[in-house]
């Protein structure tokens, strides 16, 4: 029998000198006698005497020889040899994306791949090499051409489960990048297929696929958007579950606003569809809006209506929560140039978050401070020079880059309205009159809003050189428009549009992708705070950098980025070196009141809070989880292994039946060796049983 370490037998030579210590031993024959005093004397003149004796029969001497055979054996590991099932050289590659998260396999997909993956370690050749891939947001080499089973064993299990999206493609390039360095290699990938579609490449080693996974139920929250309406005033949620379940299934939804649970509500699903849910008003001021997706009421998960009664029907947790970030409400500075507009100043100033200012066309050149404004609206009046800023032009006099004025409508009649045009969310049209228009030619970059007759717009909007851009071709006095009630909601969706009020809130990223943070001039770095509470300090990659890039974003949940400033600094967000707008600002009190020329006091700083940003998983080709057959997956491998590919062997030890030998012999000599204890032990416990057994059988003693 051939032995990993022979060396170790070496310790069989403890065998003789147990044996003379038998033969060393001091014997003396039991005799019972009345009195020890006249035997002590005799006692003292043999103890030298014949230190070699015969060796006599001993079950302790016997059981110490066998136990420090068996010990030597164990040091020694002996082993078999067979035809070992693997190359010599092979690539390990174990997928750790989110859909091995799935608890069908217990605890993990993940945890039963790694002990599949240990398994399949005990089919590879004495002397092979291992390289071990793990296949998450990106690829990663763990273990290089490793021979340490040891070492490698630990790299599996300390695996950790990803909560992104995984793309083998680059895992299965990466390996058979590391397998043609060596002739003969194969690849060996643990995963559960769960591919809507093969990866596209191809590579020369051989692919041998070990799935994981047994069920597909899962329903996940597919989508979380939060949109304000055109006005920017109330916003609502629009959430999206998909059921990827063949099996119906009854979910309970939950919505909060800053960890404030503000709605709920169960929505059936039916096998392999989806279900929209629109969520309104939304409350003032939230930043974060959360989603969560429960079991029904009254239960802790899900249930699937189609199987068994309680029957889980959720089996991947990652997809049950989601996370939007709302932008932090800002003031919005419109100035308004004119000769005075009664109705478009009351109908301005009655906006939320909005600081209205005013200047006449003569005062318009003088103004300093134009950059500071969000909206600049031009009433029946145009600059020779526009500012870079988003513009509402009404009734512009002539032609110019916002289009080409070329005539004039009398009496023009509202066309066939777009419903689905958010300008005209919650405005009615039907009863206005315009006694005179402008004739434009609808610029390229321009959207119609309200048509006029043939191809003339009356209302047009759009991104015009990524400036927002409206331009309305009436004098508001010129048509019954301004006593209609549709006329301060038109003025608030064209304002808000125009403004950024109803731009998308910060998107969510998806996990492991790195994510710009804008830097603060006078501070050092950033502090960002995890999902789970830990902080990470990000310093910028040059001095004087506008941003910095933050790439830890495996975990799934809100982050928080706050600045770092340099001791006794204080942040400023708000101030800024540009002087202040001339303009003076309108009076809130008197709405009818013509803006006038003047100097502003300046405007307030804005206070800026803390970034936050949302890392969501929205892929459908995670939360998918059914399992495949890996058939596929291995058809992207060569056929053969190649040129020394020859089968090896490898060994298995026989260590643990020499072990639990061990451990019986020892338990054995020990019992032996106290055996006069335990046979009291014994005598003791059977005459305690005896007298319980006595004392049941006499009874209750009787009162006299």
């Amino acid at each position: 029998m051939p032995f990993v370490a022979p060396l170790a037998l070496l310790g069989l030579l403890f065998v003789p000198l147990i044996i003379a210590f038998y033969l060393l031993k001091l014997r003396r024959d039991e005799r019972r006698v009345s009195s020890t005093y006249l035997w002590s004397q005799l006692v003292h003149d043999v103890e030298a005497n014949a230190p070699w004796q015969r060796l006599r029969r001993s079950l302790l001497l016997l059981l110490q020889l066998l136990l420090v055979i068996a010990l030597a054996l164990l040091a020694a590991r002996p082993f078999l040899e067979r035809p070992a099932g693997l190359a010599r050289d092979l690539v390990l590659v174990i997928d750790a994306s989110a859909s091995m998260a799935a608890t069908d396999e217990l605890p993990t997909r993940l945890e039963a791949a790694k002990a599949k993956a240990l398994a399949a370690l005990d089919a590879l050749p004495t002397d092979g090499k291992v390289s071990l891939i793990v296949a998450a947001e990106t690829a990663r080499v763990v273990a290089n051409e490793s021979t340490d089973r040891g070492r490698l064993a630990r790299a599996i299990r300390e695996i950790a489960q990803s909560s992104a999206s995984g793309d083998l493609t680059d895992a299965l390039k990466l390996a058979g990048k590391l397998a043609a360095r060596a002739r003969g290699a194969e690849v060996l990938l643990v995963t559960d297929a769960a591919i809507a579609k093969a990866p596209e490449v191809r590579i020369e080693a051989p692919i041998r696929v070990l799935t994981v996974g047994r069920d597909r139920a899962n329903q996940a929250i597919a989508a979380l958007a939060v949109r304000s309406d055109p006005s920017g005033v109330t916003r609502s949620v629009f959430l999206r579950v998909e059921n990827y379940d063949t099996r119906e299934a009854l979910r309970r939804i939950e919505i909060l606003a800053d960890g404030t649970l503000i709605d709920t509500r169960e929505i059936f699903l039916d096998p392999l569809s989806r279900a929209d849910i629109v969520i309104d008003d939304l409350p003032v001021g939230t930043r974060v809006v959360e989603a969560r997706l429960a079991g029904p009421a009254g239960t802790g998960g899900a249930v699937a209506t189609g199987g068994p009664a309680g029957a889980e029907a959720d089996r991947l947790a990652l997809d049950d929560a989601a996370w939007a970030i709302l932008p932090e409400a800002r003031l919005r500075r419109i100035l308004l140039v004119g000769e005075g507009n009664a109705y478009l100043q009351a109908a301005l100033t009655l906006l939320p978050d909005v600081e209205l200012y005013g200047a006449t066309p003569a005062d318009y050149p003088k103004t300093t401070g134009k950059e500071l404004f969000d909206l600049v609206i031009f009433d029946g009046w145009l600059p020779s020079e526009l500012p870079r800023k988003p513009i509402l032009a009404i009734a512009p006099p002539g032609t110019s880059p916002l289009g080409a004025v070329v005539g004039t409508l009398r009496n023009p009649a509202i066309g066939e309205l777009d419903p689905d045009e958010p300008l005209l969310d919650h405005v009615d049209l039907t009863t206005v009159h315009v006694a005179a228009a402008r004739r434009i030619t609808l610029p390229g970059w321009a959207r119609t809003v309200i048509p006029g007759p043939g191809e003339a717009p009356l209302l047009y909007a759009g991104e015009r050189e990524g400036l927002r851009t409206a331009v309305l071709a009436f004098d508001l006095h010129a048509s019954d428009l301004p006593l209609q009630v549709a006329f301060p909601v038109l003025v608030a969706n064209v304002t808000g549009e125009l403004t950024g009020a109803t731009a998308e809130p910060v998107g969510a990223r998806p996990p492991g992708a790195p994510v710009e943070l804008p830097l603060p001039p006078e501070a050092t770095g950033l502090r960002v705070t995890l999902p789970d509470g830990k902080t990470v300090d990000v310093a910028p990659g040059a001095s004087g950098a506008a941003s910095v890039t933050f790439a830890q974003t495996s975990l799934l949940g809100v982050y928080r980025a706050e600045p770092i400033l340099p001791p006794g600094a204080s942040p400023s967000p708000g101030t800024t070196a540009t002087p202040p707008p001339t303009a003076s600002p309108t009076p809130s009190g008197s709405p009818g009141a013509s803006p006038s020329p003047g100097v502003s006091p300046g405007l307030p700083p804005t206070p800026a809070g803390p970034i936050l940003f949302a890392v969501d998983l929205f892929d459908p080709a995670e939360s998918n989880i059914a399992p495949g057959n890996g058939a596929a997956l291995e058809a992207l491998g060569g056929t053969a292994a190649g040129p020394g590919a020859e089968a090896g062997t490898t060994r298995d030890e026989i260590w643990l039946p020499l072990l639990l030998l061990a451990l019986l012999l020892l338990a054995i000599e020990w019992a032996v060796y106290e055996r006069d204890g335990l046979l009291r032990l014994r005598r003791a416990a059977r005459d305690r049983l005896a007298g319980l057994r006595t004392a049941a059988a006499r009874g209750p003693r009787r009162g006299v």
